[in-house]
């Protein structure tokens, strides 16, 4: 079964369940390995209800060895799921620095002040104008991210569609994706599918089937993603995901230890 590269704890504020609850589920649905990608708490003070703080990563680390000691047949990385935040990402890797994360998965969730992700805020989507601004925006800052060489792993790449809201001109956004995704072939950083759109209004895997054969012609890699939040959501929907994968026309995906990729073929 595919490995599940996404999963968060309970020290994000928005997740529920112990750590191994999550490994039991995994165990439970044929799941060989799992990583725990819990939100980064830098910059210290940025979007601090929906992240551990500053003084819990020690914790968190210890979490997720705690679960590799208590369950040897499942191979658990550790990782975290880091905001590209302008202006302040080098006080980011400053302060991870050195921690043994086996990768990083970049994420945009906010187009500079705008959550737009956030489902308290839902009802601002309706103003006229903000899809296309939000989109071209969001595109702008993933570039900045992947640019910047320093994430394993893309999070959710078409995540602006959370609430069934598009630009209105989609080849403008299109040529932007273009541009990420032939970058992100050329420095090795993976896309991620993650199911947990389907759990979302919009109803759909991040990323989309056009947007994965994009990816696989600009020579991008995958991984797969339940963003779990919940013992349940673990390994969710991974058949669908690996439907979408084959038929974006791929035929292997790369698991990551210590920063370092090796490729597996999709299973049967």
């Amino acid at each position: 079964m595919i490995p599940d590269y996404h999963i968060h704890s309970r020290l994000c504020r928005h997740a529920v369940g112990e750590a191994r609850e999550y490994v039991e589920t995994a165990l439970a649905r044929g799941l060989g390995e799992i990583g725990f990608a819990d939100h980064c708490p830098y910059p210290a003070g940025f979007d601090p209800r929906y992240r551990m703080l500053p003084e819990e990563l020690s914790v968190y680390r210890r979490i997720v060895d705690d679960v590799r000691c208590g369950f040897p047949r499942m191979r658990i990385r550790y990782a975290l799921e880091v905001d590209w935040v302008p202006g302040r990402m080098g006080d980011v890797f400053a302060k991870i620095a050195g921690e043994p994360f086996d990768y990083l998965i970049g994420s945009v969730h906010h187009t500079d002040e705008f959550p737009f992700d956030n489902p308290e805020i839902e009802d601002r989507w309706r103003e006229e104008g903000l899809a296309d601004r939000v989109w071209l925006r969001y595109m702008d800052l993933v570039l900045e991210m992947v640019s910047s060489g320093r994430f394993n792993i893309i999070g959710h790449f078409d995540i602006p569609k959370k609430f069934g809201y598009f630009p209105s001109d989609k080849s403008a956004v299109r040529e932007k994706m273009s541009g990420i995704l032939d970058v992100a072939g050329k420095n090795g950083t993976a896309l991620e599918i993650n199911t947990s759109g389907l759990r979302k209004p919009v109803k759909e895997i991040y990323p989309s089937l056009e947007i994965l054969r994009m990816a696989r012609e600009s020579g991008v890699s995958i991984t797969f993603g339940s963003d779990a939040h919940a013992p349940g959501d673990v390994g969710m929907d991974f058949d669908r995901a690996l439907a979408l994968a084959r038929a974006a026309g791929y035929r292997d995906y790369v698991l990551f230890e210590r920063g370092r990729a090796s490729i597996y073929p999709l299973p049967a």
